[in-house]
């Protein structure tokens, strides 16, 4: 039996940040010097993917909880809605894959890793929510089926249940 090429798992200090980097200064530093801190004060959750044969992290998400206001969702979805205020989600806050491993999959794997929890989570989540930090981010959630939030121009959700694109 083959042993596969990552695993997903919970952030811990022990494993080796050393040499990640996404080609982003803020989620670099941000994987290196404070998940840690959010995790402990219970702010989000991280996960990182480890590369099962170097044993570094090759890339990593956060997950917390948030809510979507009824009004942002386009017409066909809001209409099917209880008449809530806002509705649950998760949000995926902070998606990074090293450049080592950049354009291999792994920012897909992460994302339906990310569903997969939520869908598990002992609380109500109707969709997964993420804020796209540029245009490259935006085009990258909506490869995998995200929708534009109505008022947010950079906020995109995906219902879940929805199967990704990837």
């Amino acid at each position: 039996m083959t042993t596969p090429p990552f695993s997903i798992v919970s952030f811990s200090r022990e494993h080796s940040k050393v040499g990640f980097c996404s080609g982003s200064e803020i989620l670099d530093r941000y994987v290196a010097e404070r998940a840690g801190q959010d995790i402990r004060r219970n702010l989000t959750k991280c996960f990182v993917a480890i590369d099962n044969e170097h044993k570094n992290v090759a890339g990593f998400y956060t997950l917390s909880a948030a809510q979507i206001p009824l009004m942002d969702l386009p017409e066909p979805l809001a209409r099917k809605m209880p008449r809530y205020d806002a509705i649950p989600a998760s949000r995926l806050g902070r998606l990074a894959i090293d450049k080592r491993y950049q354009k291999k999959g792994l920012g897909s794997a992460l994302i339906v890793d990310a569903l997969k929890k939520s869908s598990d989570a002992s609380m109500a989540v109707y969709a997964l929510l993420v804020d796209a930090k540029d245009e490259k981010a935006e085009e990258f959630y909506r490869h995998h089926g995200f929708i534009h939030c109505i008022g947010s121009p950079q906020t995109l959700f995906l219902p879940l249940g929805t199967p990704g694109k990837s």
